[in-house]
């Protein structure tokens, strides 16, 4: 299928973007002294991270649109922003695995997890203020949040951080979300990019979660295994459960106008 401008102009800002976040994670094995063999292990799968996105870009290719329907020239400085965090992943993840044993790695660690949260605010506040939004960026902006949460989760789940049960909790929730969204585009041709307040709701005890674990993860004194911590994590499992429960029935609603 032959790419259009806007596609050919998309897959030079994922290239870009993946060449930068690669040469940054280079920079830290040079720096900070980090085993050459990690890049032998790294850029291959980084590669691999960027292919499967610039894939996914191409599938929703329908949505490359503005909220008006006008198909999109340009990429725009709010889906700049997103795409941005959402290629920062892998690195953040490599730092993540790292940053237990090594310890100087936990500052640009942090660094990385803030800036995350930091896009995650900019770009919605360009796209709402400026007149900025389209179908694409909804979409990216949404998907990238429970990719990150996945990423979290994941990363301090094999960290032995977060509780096996919790993780459980978080996983099922994703995968959920994910299957409804696949459900709807594929059986009723519908695609769904809003949330709802609880899932809103949910995401935030999350992200306020996994700043917490993030500490723990850094050995902060005075954190691990505490009741404070365990209460967070009940409070994050019971959000997970209700927002599961808020996600079955918009998905329901969502299946019944498609059919109707």
């Amino acid at each position: 299928m032959t790419l259009t401008r806007f596609e050919i102009r998309l897959l030079g800002v994922v290239a870009l973007l993946g060449l930068l976040q690669g040469s940054v994670f280079g920079a830290f094995v040079y720096f900070y002294q980090l085993p050459l063999e990690l890049l032998w292990v790294f850029l291959p799968l980084h590669g691999v991270y960027h292919g499967a996105l610039w894939l996914a870009l191409r599938a929703i290719r329908g949505d490359h649109r503005a909220l008006d329907g006008t198909p999109l020239s340009k990429i725009g400085i709010p889906n700049l922003v997103t795409l941005s965090r959402v290629t920062s992943l892998p690195v953040m993840g490599a730092l993540f695995l790292l940053a237990r044993d090594r310890t100087e790695l936990a500052i640009p660690l942090v660094v990385y997890i803030v800036s995350a949260f930091l896009t995650d605010l900019l770009d919605g506040f360009l796209a709402r203020n400026f007149g900025w939004g389209t179908h694409l960026g909804k979409i990216l902006d949404s998907s990238t949040d429970y990719l990150l949460g996945f990423v979290l989760a994941l990363m301090l789940g094999i960290t032995g951080v977060l509780p096996l049960w919790l993780l459980g909790f978080i996983v099922f929730r994703l995968l959920f979300q994910v299957s409804g969204l696949v459900w709807l585009a594929v059986v009723r041709k519908k695609r769904v990019a809003e949330t709802t307040f609880w899932g809103k709701a949910s995401l935030f005890v999350l992200m306020l979660l996994f700043a917490v674990e993030i500490l723990v993860f850094l050995r902060l004194p005075g954190l691990e295994n505490t009741v404070f911590v365990f209460a967070f994590e009940v409070v994050a499992a019971a959000a997970m459960v209700i927002s599961t429960v808020d996600k079955l029935l918009f998905f329901r609603r969502q299946d019944l106008a498609a059919r109707s």
